[in-house]
Parts: C-alpha cells; structure tokens; sequence
C-alpha cells in the first residue's frame, strides 16, 4: 500500500499545495471557524460526490465542527475510529484572505503548521478513500474541530465525544511529525479582577490600591511549592493590567492565571491553594476590596487507564511510532503535552497525537512549514488512517 500512497502524495502534490495555501488564508481564530469550515465541508462533499460507491456522512454543527462518517450509518453509540485535526488558529485575525507566501522551499502563514497543513492531510485521507474503497468493514470518523486553542478549551473535541458514544481510540494530526504526544497535560486558568474604592494619589494616600493587593496575590501564587506536587507541572500569570494614572490610586487590577499539569490531582490541589490565596487577600483588605475569580479555561489531564486501556494505548502508540519511522526514517519522540488528546485520556480511552509536516514558529507570526516535509506527511497519514479500514479497533 505504500506505494499506492507514495503515488498519490506525489500525483496531488499541486492540487494539495493549492488547498493548503487557500486554508491558510481562510482567518480561523478561536469561535470563529466558520468560514474554513465551508471550505472543508464542500471539498469533502464534492469528492464524495465524484465517488458515490462510498459511503459517507457529511455534515456541520452547530459549532461548526466538521464530520464525516465513513462506512456508515452512525449511530450514537457506533463503535469507532477517531481521527481529527483542529481548525482553529491562535491568531485574531479574521479579515481575510490572510497573507501566504512562499519562499525559500516554505510556506509562511498563520496557522500553516499548526494546523492548517494537518486538516489539509486529513481531507487528503478522505479523497483517497472516497476514490479507493468501496466495501469498509471498519467504520471511521473524521472531525475537523474548532476551539483546540488557548480559550477555545477544548470545545471541539468534547462535543464529540458528546455525540458519539462508541469511540474506541482516537489520533489526532497536531503539529509535526518529529512528537508523538501520549500524555495529557492539564490546565486551569483564571480571570482574576481586584477592585477598590481607589482615590486620589495625594489626599486619599493608605486608601487601598488595587494593584498593590494584585502585587500581593502574585508573590503568594509564586511561592507555591508546585515541584513537591506530583507529575510534571508549572504556573504562570501571563498578562496584569490596572490603575487609571500615576496620580491616582488604584481602584482596579485584572491578571491571568494558570497552572498545568499531567497529573489530575496536582490541578485541583493548586486550585485549593489558589482559592486560598484570594480569601487571604480579600480578607486583609478588610472589607475595602473585592476579588473576582472566573474560570477561563479548564483542560482535563489522563484519567487511570484499566489494564485493557493501558495495553490498547501502547498498542495505539507503537504502531504510529513504526509507521513514522518507516515513512521519515526517524523515531518521534515521546512527549506530554496539552492537545485534544486530554479528551478522551481524561475518559481512559487511548489517543495520541502527531503532525504530518516540519516546520517552526508555530504561534508566532514568522510560522512556516518545509514544502519537502508535506509528501511524507500526507504518506503517513493515509498510512495511519487507511490502516484502519480493514481492521476492528
């Protein structure tokens, strides 16, 4: 079969070159996926219908997740396979058509490595199975989902796993093909907002300030012994902001917070402390200040697996890690890390995720993938995907 995909890779290199670049120009921020999601859904729906011996489901949400069921009728409770690829990028930009260009054997583009050349390589394994297949005895689903980044909390890939029941092992096409990532790191992540009276900076002067008490929630945040915790984790505020001027006193501070985790109970120990530290805080303010928490963000990390899980998820891995190696020539290597994967580990069904292209500067503005890593990628994404169609999972 290799060389069927080795074949194909090459003879649509023009016509995958050319979706790629219109993805990546199509703005696809967070909440915001509609207008890619149209894209996906009428190349789908047109491939399908130059094919019609193969059956498939194709439809929208209400999210704008798009599915397509593959050797159907699904049901609720169908088992099956799950392969994904978010749509989302971390960018804001939604005014369109963004800037592409290519130059020096790159792509340049928001979003072209993470993860616009994955959905390309995923809608690349439904146009060869649509073209190559006609009796499946494996039933696949394919889901381009939204909100995989930052505050899109994983909103994509829980529906999912809201609307279907019978999902047995899922891979997600993340990325490059040098990580293979089998572990879940976890998060929570808080809007914190302080508020006092404030004054004037002069004639009100030991009125509580705002940014002071923030100051204070900080320091205490950083104090926590979070490596005596189990797993691996971190903490971090990544954005304050308050006052009015230099001359007056405080009367607001806002801050981000966040921690990570692979480990479940070492996010909802920091989430105890955490509480702690605002309740402190409020309570020496002496009734003259309020501190508001909301919660921006919550990623589940792995649940236990069962012993069949356990066995089932190394079986998943080990057979992702061969075949990339034998389509690049090199092992990925093993890492944890924060992907739709913490959905269904955090259920203890098996998942691993890997990319389909090399590149770097992903969530920077100078992201770019190699045009000589996308052959490869798409060959071993038909590797992965097609080698379901024959086989229970």
């Amino acid at each position: 079969m290799k060389q069927k995909y080795l074949k194909f890779a090459a003879e649509s290199k023009e016509e995958y070159i050319y979706l790629l670049k219109t993805v990546i120009s199509t703005p696809s921020p967070s909440y915001k996926e509609r207008e890619v999601a149209v894209i996906i859904k009428e190349f789908l729906e047109q491939e399908a219908e130059k094919n019609n011996h193969c059956r498939a489901n194709i439809y929208t949400d209400d999210i704008w997740n798009v599915y397509c069921e593959i050797g159907g009728p699904f049901h609720a409770d169908t088992e099956c396979m799950l392969f994904c690829a978010h749509t989302d990028t971390v960018f804001p930009d939604d005014k369109g058509p963004l800037s592409v260009r290519e130059e020096n054997g790159r792509i340049y583009g928001l979003g072209a490595k993470d993860n616009c050349a994955n959905v390309c390589a995923l809608m690349f394994c439904a146009k060869y199975i649509f073209e190559n297949y006609k009796d499946i005895q494996q039933k696949l689903l394919l889901v381009f989902d939204v909100c995989e980044e930052g505050t899109g909390n994983l909103r994509g890939c829980r529906r999912i796993f809201e609307k279907y029941s019978g999902i047995r092992q899922m891979i997600a096409f993340d990325l490059d093909y040098q990580k293979l990532f089998y572990r879940a790191v976890g998060s929570m992540r808080y809007e914190i907002d302080v508020n006092v009276r404030g004054g004037h900076a002069f004639h009100d002067f030991g009125n509580k300030n705002a940014i002071q008490i923030m100051s204070d929630i900080v320091q205490n945040f950083y104090k926590i012994k979070i490596s005596d915790m189990k797993g691996s984790s971190s903490y971090n505020v990544g954005i304050i902001r308050g006052g009015t001027s230099v001359n007056a006193i405080a009367e607001e501070c806002h801050a981000l917070f966040e921690w990570r985790s692979d480990c479940e109970q070492t996010l909802q120990q920091m989430d105890i402390l955490f509480e702690k530290i605002l309740k402190k805080a409020e309570g020496q303010a002496q009734g003259e200040a309020h501190v508001k928490k909301k919660l921006i963000g919550k990623r589940p990390s792995a649940k236990e697996f069962t012993q069949d899980a356990k066995k089932r998820q190394d079986r998943l891995a080990e057979r992702v890690i061969h075949i990339a190696e034998d389509i690049t020539g090199q092992s990925p290597s093993f890492i944890a890390g924060s992907t739709d994967c913490n959905i269904p580990l955090s259920e203890g069904i098996p998942a691993v995720c890997i990319g389909t292209c090399l590149g770097e500067g992903e969530h920077t503005r100078q992201e770019y993938i190699e045009i000589s890593s996308l052959e490869k990628g798409l060959v071993l994404a038909l590797e992965i995907v097609c080698g379901f169609l024959t086989e229970t999972v």
